[in-house]
């Protein structure tokens, strides 16, 4: 069977001729590479849908994936397979017009290991964790702040349409925002208002965060959110006056969850505003905030779905 020039691939490639008289699940598998077999076993006699259950570990989900590849053709997830991590990815191909092929129609498969890439993000966010913490420890009014910006980001981004690896690493890395606080606990800590002075040296904390995981491969995220956040849309932020796309959009999505808590929450130098009021501020503005702060298609977003934002203050306020 002449489908593939795979033999000598790094990756697992299968595949399953398509019949008349069969369905895509109960095609059985009739190719597969040395890679393969060698990787993940030899699959050869089983049925489409047997090796989808393999993967996902659950026949209720595999049913529910091989409906994804019947109505489009095409299927992409990750599970597990002989205790590796894998990406697994599926389609069907039409070759009717070449006839070479033999069949009307078959399944093509290849599945990756990705073991060494899970153990890596876990790596990073054990990190993340870590240093969230010891950003709590710095300031413990805002313990529970740094838990809700990773849950206001993770939703502002699905509502943007982010790709599932931008939403799941903003969700890890926004709490991350004021790990340079660290550096100026000192100042953060004052019983008082802070003098002009005082408020210069807090500033810094962008500053800091940013060089605290700069260079660090896999946080570069962290690093733009650390760096970036008070930065706003009309050019008015810190620490650079970055503006408009010039700020990274992990910290435009993070800027609006950030303000939104802090008005929403209570300080030591204010009682929290009230959801119709933070509503108003961050829609019309109040001279301290204003709508030209953030990135108007974002704030549209959130405005748009400002009661799910409300729902999870509710949920994580305490």
């Amino acid at each position: 069977m002449a489908k593939f020039d795979s033999d000598f691939a790094i990756f697992g490639t299968f595949a399953a001729d398509i019949t008349a008289d069969i369905s895509i699940g109960e095609a059985v598998i009739n190719y597969a590479n040395e890679a393969g077999v060698e990787l993940f076993g030899d699959f050869r006699g089983n049925t489409i849908l047997e090796v989808i259950a393999e993967v996902s570990n659950t026949h209720a989900e595999a049913w529910e994936l091989l409906q994804e590849l019947s109505a489009s053709g095409e299927l992409s997830y990750e599970g597990t397979l002989g205790g590796k991590f894998v990406k697994y990815h599926s389609r069907v191909i039409d070759c009717r017009d070449d006839k070479s092929c033999g069949v009307d129609k078959f399944v093509q498969i290849g599945i990756t290991d990705i073991s060494e890439i899970v153990a890596l993000k876990s790596q990073l966010y054990d990190t993340s964790e870590a240093l969230k913490r010891a950003a709590k420890a710095a300031d413990e009014d805002t313990g529970m702040h740094v838990a809700r910006i990773n849950q206001y980001s993770g939703l502002l981004a699905q509502l943007n349409q982010c790709e599932d690896k931008f939403i799941a690493d903003i969700a890890q890395f926004a709490q991350l925002h004021d790990i340079g606080k660290i550096k100026v606990a000192e100042t953060i800590r004052l019983p008082r208002k802070l003098t002009p002075d005082e408020i210069i040296s807090m500033k810094k904390h962008t500053i800091y965060g940013g060089e605290m995981v700069a260079g660090l491969t896999g946080l570069e995220m962290a690093h733009n959110i650390a760096l970036e956040h008070h930065e706003r849309w009309d050019g008015s932020g810190y620490p650079s006056g970055k503006k408009q796309g010039d700020i990274s959009l992990e910290a435009r999505i993070v800027a609006i969850a950030d303000v939104f808590d802090a008005l929403v929450s209570s300080r030591p130098y204010k009682e929290a505003f009230s959801y119709d009021k933070t509503f108003d501020i961050m829609s019309v503005g109040d001279g301290r905030v204003m709508p030209g702060h953030f990135d108007p298609e974002l704030l549209e977003l959130f405005l748009e779905h400002y009661d799910q934002f409300v729902d999870l203050h509710k949920a994580l306020k305490n």
